[in-house]
């Protein structure tokens, strides 16, 4: 059986839009293309049906009997194509990312307005968890991972390495003397994170004091519970600076400790979307470039 090519929907949508709007600069608007363009559309399609599709009437265009059997013939299924399609588009153009709540919250979603800015047409998805989501086979173009930056079967690029600094309210804090709250303040402990306190004192090469204890889940509530005047907590550095500008928090040491982990972007070797996905990835090293600095930092 002969059959011959369908025309292309791009030629289909110029004249539906025609159909609708009566005019070529109003129709050309709404697909978002010029007026030449979807004069050439419509040309297109009228050459390869071997029909005219269009004629003029006074100074607007109408579309002929065949133009309008045509388009009655069609009916919704160019919109219910476009519905179709248009999910597919946008996930291609679309950066699925899994982090946990605490780099999310209080690192990533503060920064992404820049990355929007430069970059509009790239959606970004955040999802968070305390486990490491699987590349291979969950629906996650990039992770942001805490670790050493060894993971099987993915590519890491190092963000920047963790930090630990000591922060309280500053209702907490006698500017008179700031030693005087580690006399008698309560350390705010994680449970996820166990070992900071142990870390800063064995770095400090001093002994923990003998105050009392509060005890979270996560380094999230460890925040919390500093902001609102509970004790000190132990957080990274690059959690804190717009809470230090604002004066909501103090911090109680002029230098963080670095330690060996960092965050790292973790991604695929070949990612579904590599464009947009590298693209975020660039970014996010970009924008953690100054929390990347080797000076200032025992």
């Amino acid at each position: 059986m002969l059959t011959t090519p369908l025309p292309p929907l791009a030629t289909l949508q110029a004249l539906a839009a025609l159909q609708r709007d009566g005019s070529l600069t109003a129709a050309a608007v709404r697909l978002g293309v010029t007026r030449s363009a979807l004069s050439h559309r419509i040309a297109d399609l009228e050459a390869q049906l071997g029909v005219a599709l269009v004629r003029k009437n006074g100074r607007r265009l109408r579309l002929t009997d065949e133009g309008e059997t045509l388009m009655a013939s069609l009916g919704d299924s160019i919109a219910r194509i476009e519905a179709a399609i248009r999910p597919l588009q946008r996930r291609r153009l679309q950066v699925r990312v899994s982090t946990v709540a605490t780099f999310a919250s209080d690192w990533l979603i503060p920064r992404l307005v820049d990355f929007h800015d430069k970059h509009p047409a790239i959606e970004i998805s955040v999802s968070t968890t305390v486990r490491v989501a699987d590349l291979a086979t969950e629906d996650v173009d990039l992770a942001i991972r805490h670790g050493a930056g060894r993971w099987d079967g993915a590519i890491a690029t190092l963000l920047f390495r963790e930090t630990l600094i000591p922060v309280a309210a500053p209702s907490l804090v006698d500017a008179r003397d700031v030693q005087r709250i580690w006399r008698s303040a309560t350390l705010v402990h994680a449970r996820s994170r166990d070992h900071d306190w142990s870390i800063w004192w064995q770095r400090k090469g001093s002994a923990a004091p003998g105050g009392r204890r509060l005890i979270v889940e996560n380094r999230a509530q460890a925040l919390d519970a500093a902001l609102a005047g509970n004790g000190i907590a132990l957080v990274d550095a690059a959690y804190i600076g717009p809470l230090i500008a604002e004066g909501r928090l103090c911090a109680l040491a002029e230098k963080p400790i670095r330690l060996d982990d960092g965050y790292y972007a973790v991604h695929r070797s070949t990612p579904r979307n590599a464009r947009a996905v590298l693209t975020f990835r660039d970014w996010l090293v970009a924008t953690a470039r100054e929390f990347r600095p080797q000076d200032g930092v025992l």
